[in-house]
């Protein structure tokens, strides 16, 4: 049997493929990954409202010559900003967790854009529980205690789990791949759990020292050597409130 399609019937059908597919989403801006006071060259309209997202956190203040934009912020903490001259110039950000960003904006006619960042320092905290861990004894003891405890798989109660996606780069004198996969943040100090594997044909020895980088305070090894495709753990503390300096 032929299934016959009216003209009409055909006419319905193209014009809605034309239609549906007209509606088809946008992709999605990609988050742009950066540290803190870091500065980026944009373009933004200056006839539509283009709006900037920083990946959980809220935007508090935004500072910029006088006259030279409007702004206002979501409900959710987000920007909208919209160019007024045709200059070029430069706009400072700070969000609730410390980050801060600088965007040098290039002002043109067109449509307005989203710009999306994720902080990669970790984040500004007050953190008055495990403070008083932290100083409750001497230096030496707090960090034996925090070693003993991440190494048997705990932490202390006051310290709070972060994305180690927001950490900066560690980048240790070893041969082994080093994987992040937890991460926990007290006042003065923050340990890593880091995967290793050895991505090699022959054994590593692995030795603390190789480990230490500036801002590091403490470094535990699951094991001394490291077979050929084996993998272990290394637990990492450091200091000056979390933000290792390379």
């Amino acid at each position: 049997m032929k299934l016959r399609i009216s003209p009409a019937a055909a006419a319905v059908l193209l014009a809605s493929g034309i239609f549906t597919s007209g509606l088809r989403a946008a992709t999605a801006p990609a988050a742009i990954p950066f540290e803190n006071d870091a500065a980026f060259n944009v373009t933004l309209s200056n006839n539509n409202p283009s709006k900037v997202v920083i990946d959980g956190e809220l935007i508090t203040s935004i500072s910029g010559p006088s006259g030279a934009y409007d702004q206002s912020t979501t409900e959710d903490g987000a920007l909208i900003l919209s160019p007024l001259v045709a200059q070029n110039f430069t706009l400072f950000i700070q969000t609730d967790h410390g980050s801060s960003l600088s965007l040098n904006v290039r002002p043109q006619t067109g449509n307005g854009k989203t710009l999306r960042f994720t902080p990669m320092s970790p984040p500004l905290r007050k953190n008055d529980d495990a403070k008083a861990w932290e100083e409750g004894q001497t230096y030496e003891k707090t960090l034996v205690a925090l070693s003993r405890a991440v190494v048997n798989g705990q932490v202390p109660d006051d310290y709070v789990e972060y994305p180690v996606s927001r950490m900066t780069a560690y980048t240790p004198a070893t041969s082994v791949r080093l994987t992040p996969e937890r991460q926990f943040i007290g006042n003065h100090l923050r340990v890593v759990r880091f995967r290793m594997n050895n991505p090699g044909s022959i054994t590593q020895s692995l030795r603390e020292r190789d480990f230490w980088r500036k801002g590091v305070r403490a470094v535990m090894l699951s094991q001394n050597q490291l077979y050929a495709g084996g993998e272990g753990y290394a637990w990492i503390v450091f200091s000056d409130d979390g933000v290792p300096r390379s």
